[in-house]
């Protein structure tokens, strides 16, 4: 009777005789990770399944393996050269475990030489992963949506800076050009009337020269609310600069214009500043949108009339 061979014996013997044929194995194909530490955890060498498992393209020769630890590498200081203890390392990347590496560390020549296999998670601890990067996940989409709620937020806010007149709080400049334009369109279109007034406010430069530029804004800021207290919802009311303002009255005719322009007039006049002991008025050029109209034609005559107005006495209106 013949006895079988024995494999162990003849596989020892291959490797012992050649054993570079598992040392290249392991090294470059073998679905082992292998990681040389020196005494302090420090990473001197790695093979390519290690790079795989930490998901890296070069190795970390340098870095402490704790870098990469959920917890920190145990030193076996009584480890004797020669034998070995079993290991579980737990690699994470911001504070999550992605992934377990078991096997045995050896020591040898005052370096750790770890052997170790790719640790598939129970149920249990898939569930729990899961469980957690989905908690992780709910409060990074919290935190996402209240920083987009913040920027829109400071969009709106910059938006109003950007069309609105510091001082009054009345649209500026800018943004009356944007909806007089609009205005002007829809007038075109629908063949509405569309009216402009331009008032400023009577001797503004003798109020500032007598009672002070903080006096002049005051009354600046009061004659900006009595003209959106007078004026409609729909009207556009402008600072358009200095004591000048614009007003823009859709779906008016001439005759809504120059009673809104009385009404103007009559208001301010009724206003109390307390920081002066004078009254104040406005004079007020009131004018009609015609078809050839251009945005600087249809200002141009509301101003015209605004000159009219003061060439009459001040405290007034005119029509052009």
């Amino acid at each position: 009777m013949v006895n079988a061979p024995d494999t162990s014996s003849a596989l020892k013997t291959l490797f012992t005789s050649r054993p570079e044929i598992l040392i290249q194995y392991i090294l470059s194909q073998g679905r082992l990770a292998v990681i040389l530490l020196d005494h302090q955890g420090t990473i001197v060498d790695c093979n390519p399944f290690f790079l795989e498992s930490m998901a890296i393209n070069e190795k970390p020769v340098g870095q402490s393996i704790n870098t990469f630890l959920s917890e920190g590498f145990p030193v076996c200081r009584d480890l004797t050269p020669g034998n070995c203890l079993p290991v579980k390392l737990s690699f994470a990347w911001n504070n999550a475990i992605e992934h377990s590496l078991a096997g045995h560390v050896l020591k040898d020549n005052g370096h750790y030489i770890i052997f170790a296999h790719s640790v598939r998670l129970t149920d249990h601890k898939l569930a729990a992963a899961l469980s957690r990067l989905t908690d992780e996940l709910t409060d990074l989409t919290r935190e996402l949506n209240k920083k987009n709620r913040e920027l829109e937020a400071a969009n709106v806010t910059i938006t109003q800076l950007m069309n609105t007149d510091p001082l009054t709080g009345l649209t500026n400049r800018r943004q009356l050009t944007e909806k007089l334009d609009a205005e002007m369109s829809k007038a075109r279109r629908h063949n509405h009337p569309l009216s402009a007034l331009m008032t400023d406010i009577d001797h503004f430069k003798s109020i500032n020269d007598t009672y002070g530029h903080d006096a002049g804004d005051k009354v600046l800021v009061q004659v900006a609310q009595a003209l959106l207290k007078t004026c409609r919802k729909e009207d556009i009311v402008a600072r358009y600069g200095g004591e000048e303002f614009v007003m823009i009255l859709p779906n008016s005719p001439a005759a809504s214009a120059m009673e809104c322009a009385e009404r103007i007039r009559k208001a301010i006049e009724e206003t109390v500043c307390p920081e002066i002991d004078r009254r104040i008025t406005v004079s007020v050029g009131a004018t009609l949108f015609m078809a050839g109209d251009t945005e600087e034609s249809l200002i141009k005559r509301a101003d015209a009339a605004l000159y009219d107005a003061k060439e009459s006495g001040r405290n007034q209106f005119s029509l052009k």
